[in-house]
């Protein structure tokens, strides 16, 4: 009997990882605590019954959960109202669900939240189909098959469409073609996980080439459904199987003979134990194994370890035991260990070799070679080989959906950085570093950089893979322009960044768009520059003065009215007022007299002494302190006169000037105020 098994059977990521935190959840488990799965954890009869018996409770509703629970959510997800629950009952939740399923909720809420309308093609009823619904029940609808659009009343052209991530792929392009001409196609997700279309791919290949076909799994299984409905329709003699005891049933039946091609798939909720266990069953090698039926009684995790697995570029799960120089040695659970190049473990930040043989830490590894040699059997171990293939589909699904991921930079190039994802090497240019310049390439190195991958190339069988953290830069800085200029007002204030100081004035961002304070803005006082009052990269507060959607220009204002010289001017120093200052400055028709830090008065030299002089510096000088009665403020023309005579007049020691009679001219009207506006003396 021949029997070919397809490669991508099995557990797929967001399943395995479900099981392997259930499985730590019982190993850190303490006295008291109730272990829940928010409903099955999987569709595995076997899975939950060994979860059950170590101490877990199915519970299929959030209102049901008991507060002090921990609680693991499964790979289809959940609403988003089961977890608000869950968070209200301060239970401890494990969240497993799978990336993918999180990225079609997120793909719901957005559109949603636009106001679009949302087509899913899944299982009405199926728990991941209904975790998405609860993002907006609203505003999405279920359907199956292409007929069912018929009967959507919706409008198309404000309509997306997604997918359960494990529908079925023929079923999808049949509804994406019969609806492409009513939807734009940047309005279609084909969120359909890549594990599930290339596990469906390997079901129509194979089962056009076999006898008979079995599809390990359960009933209850949406992605195992699918593969027995593709297997089916193309393999008249398809039979969907729990595990080995129906392989043999169809042995005894004579369903399934000794001249057959049998071929061999299995749903995302098998697990590897249970394939290698059917396949087993139909190797009549291995009859002696397959007659001891106390086997399937045996725990779980004990008989995964119980199956013959080492074979060239089989998965397997062993302990770390020992290090050298040169290798970690893992028990593979073989009379001979395996032993993995220690440089594999370089790029791992958080792998500390002495820690792991002393913890007997678990690994993953993949079996490259095995050979006999006179001291016994030398297994060589690749983990970096597994996670290569691992980690560059996730590059390559980044890629295709244009979702950023996080690497990190390992060292600097002619032209650029090198950043790390897993092992895989991401070339970035240095103008894709960062908005700006950067001068220090090797400055970079050890730090975590979020990318866009820009290139993904498998051309050459060589693996080019190019990214940028500059286009994720300026997808932020759009998305903050349009917020600003769709909630911008006048008088409206923006914590801005100063990123520019040219002679006119400042350069401030706002939040992804530029404004200009004009110099005359910054300050009352006159300055000379705007490097004066402010530097690049200061945080300051401003406010829009005017702006302009078309020309896309913002006018904004800096200097605050209260710290005007002048504000409330005429309340703080009113006429009449007996005020001191200090003469800053003497021209030939009046002292300048400083009153308060950036306000002057001007004391007309009719005003100072009751002889006539020929100038205030007879009487005065820079740096005196005077004292005099404010005569008149002209607020709105900045201007305050006051009178040293009024007050005290200041008369000189010898009077040989000009006498001056009881009818003493006053000061003319039109007097300046300050330094600025006095380029001429006022007339007598």
């Amino acid at each position: 009997m021949k029997v070919i098994r397809a490669e991508s059977a099995g557990f797929c990521f967001g399943v395995k990882n479900a099981v392997q935190t259930a499985y730590k959840m019982v190993d850190d488990r303490k006295d008291g605590e109730r272990l829940i799965m928010l409903g099955e954890l999987t569709h595995n009869e076997k899975v939950t019954t060994e979860l059950l018996s170590k101490g877990f409770e199915i519970i299929d509703s959030a209102e049901d959960v008991p507060s002090g629970s921990k609680v693991i959510i499964r790979a289809h997800g959940v609403t988003p109202k089961q977890k608000q629950i869950l968070a209200a009952k301060g239970v401890t939740v494990f969240d497993c669900t799978c990336p993918f399923v999180q990225k079609i909720h997120k793909i719901v809420r957005d559109n949603a939240n636009e106001g679009k309308n949302i087509i899913l093609t899944g299982m009405p009823g199926h728990p991941e189909v209904e975790g998405i619904r609860g993002e907006a029940p609203d505003s999405v609808t279920v359907i199956s098959s292409a007929d069912e659009l018929s009967g959507i009343d919706s409008d198309l052209e404000n309509t997306v469409l997604i997918s359960q991530t494990t529908f079925s792929t023929e079923a999808f392009s049949d509804i994406c073609a019969n609806i492409k001409n009513k939807i734009a196609n940047n309005q279609i997700f084909d969120t359909i996980c890549n594990t599930t279309v290339c596990r469906q791919r390997e079901a129509m290949r194979i089962s056009q080439q076999v006898d008979v076909m079995l599809v390990i799994g359960s009933s209850h299984s949406s992605n195992t459904k699918k593969l027995f409905e593709i297997a089916e329709s193309r393999c008249c003699r398809t039979f969907l199987v729990s595990d080995s005891s129906d392989v043999r049933r169809l042995i005894d039946e004579g369903k399934i003979s000794a001249d057959d091609t049998v071929g061999v798939t299995a749903g995302a909720s098998t697990p590897e134990a249970i394939i290698l266990e059917v396949v087993q069953a139909m190797d009549e090698n291995e009859k002696e194994i397959l007659a001891d039926q106390e086997q399937t009684d045996t725990n779980f995790a004990e008989y995964v370890e119980s199956i013959p697995q080492l074979r060239r570029n089989a998965v397997v799960k062993g302990e770390i035991t020992s290090a050298d120089s040169d290798y970690v040695y893992v028990d593979i659970h073989d009379k001979s260990d395996g032993k993995i190049a220690l440089r594999e473990f370089a790029g791992d930040p958080d792998f500390n070799v002495e820690e792991a043989v002393a913890n007997k830490q678990e690994v993953t590894v993949v079996i490259k070679s095995i050979k006999n040699t006179e001291n016994g059997k030398e297994i060589i171990l690749s983990k970096s080989a597994l996670d290569f293939e691992k980690n560059k589909q996730e590059l390559q699904e980044a890629f295709e959906n244009k979702t950023p991921v996080k690497a990190t930079i390992t060292g600097a190039v002619k032209d650029g950085v090198i950043a790390s994802y897993g092992g895989i090497d991401i070339y970035i240019h240095k103008t894709q570093i960062k908005m700006g310049e950067v001068k220090d390439l090797d400055a970079l190195k050890g730090e975590q950089i979020e990318l866009l991958i820009t290139k993904f190339d498998t051309e050459k069988h060589r693996l080019r893979v190019s990214g940028s953290h500059r286009q994720i830069l300026i997808q932020e800085r759009k998305a903050k322009e349009d917020e600003v200029w769709n909630n911008i007002e006048e008088g409206k204030h923006y914590k801005g960044i100063v990123r520019s100081l040219p002679a006119f004035g400042a350069f401030v961002d706002i939040g992804g768009v530029d404004g200009l304070v004009h110099i005359t803005e910054l300050s009352w006082k006159r300055i000379s520059k705007p490097s004066d009052v402010l530097s690049i990269g200061q945080e300051i507060d401003v406010y829009v003065k005017s702006f302009d959607r078309e020309t896309k220009k913002i006018s904004l204002g800096y200097k605050k009215e209260e710290d005007d010289p002048f504000y409330n001017i005429e309340e703080r120093i009113p006429v009449g007022a007996i005020v001191k200052g200090t003469v800053v400055r003497i021209t030939d028709f009046g002292a300048f007299v400083q009153l308060e830090p950036d306000l002057d008065a001007l004391c007309h030299v009719s005003q100072i002494s009751n002889v006539r002089l020929k100038s205030p510096a007879d009487v005065l000088t820079i740096g005196q302190e005077v004292t005099a009665r404010v005569t008149n403020i002209k607020a709105s023309e900045r201007k305050i006169s006051i009178s040293i005579k009024d007050y005290e007049p200041i008369d000189p020691e010898e009077e040989d000037i000009y006498a001056v009679s009881d009818s003493s001219e006053e000061a003319p009207a039109n007097e300046p105020a300050n330094e600025a506006e006095a380029e001429a003396p006022a007339e007598e």
